[in-house]
């Protein structure tokens, strides 16, 4: 990870010496852990989870009362009669399949709203990183894996490349 970091530095530094430019002014960000330290993140995560707690509490008291009849059938399965042991299967299966369905439909959501809350929170990540780019006269921010966050035009070399290859 950090050989293609010091590549693609490398690469930058070489090509900003060759547009005559004295110093380069390069920074790093972790956004994994500025994600983890921002109150922002923290306060939504917080939000989300009093958001969906009433329906993962009904979710786990689905999931008690299906352990529950799991239990009770195979504790009394062989004193059971057929027609007591095919409609004890059944209610088992039925509350089974409304945790499932349950289950899934919360999943979705959960998720859906996570990634809504994600892209918010990356949208003004994302403007405060270019704030300061511009504010301290970076030439280039980098994401700890290498990643371009924040460049000034000089830094594509692109169209250099492409004349390379042509």
């Amino acid at each position: 990870m950090y050989k293609k970091l010091i590549n693609i530095l490398f690469i930058v530094l070489v090509t900003i010496s060759n547009t005559s430019y004295a110093e380069t002014k390069i920074g790093v960000v972790k956004l994994d852990v500025l994600f983890k330290e921002i109150p922002i993140y923290k306060e939504s995560q917080t939000n989300l989870k009093n958001e969906f707690k009433p329906k993962a509490d009904e979710l786990k008291k689905i999931e008690t009362s299906w352990n529950k009849l799991n239990d009770d059938y195979l504790k009394n399965e062989r004193t059971m009669s057929k027609n007591e042991r095919k409609a004890k299967i059944k209610e088992i299966t039925d509350i089974e399949n409304k945790f499932r369905t349950m289950q899934q439909s919360l999943q979705k959501e959960l998720q859906g709203k996570q990634n809504s809350e994600l892209q918010r929170i990356r949208i003004i990540v994302e403007k405060a990183i270019n704030k300061f780019a511009e504010d301290n006269d970076y030439d280039l921010i980098l994401r700890a894996d290498g990643t371009t966050l924040f460049a000034k035009k000089y830094v594509d070399i692109t169209q250099e490349i492409i004349n390379i290859l042509n």
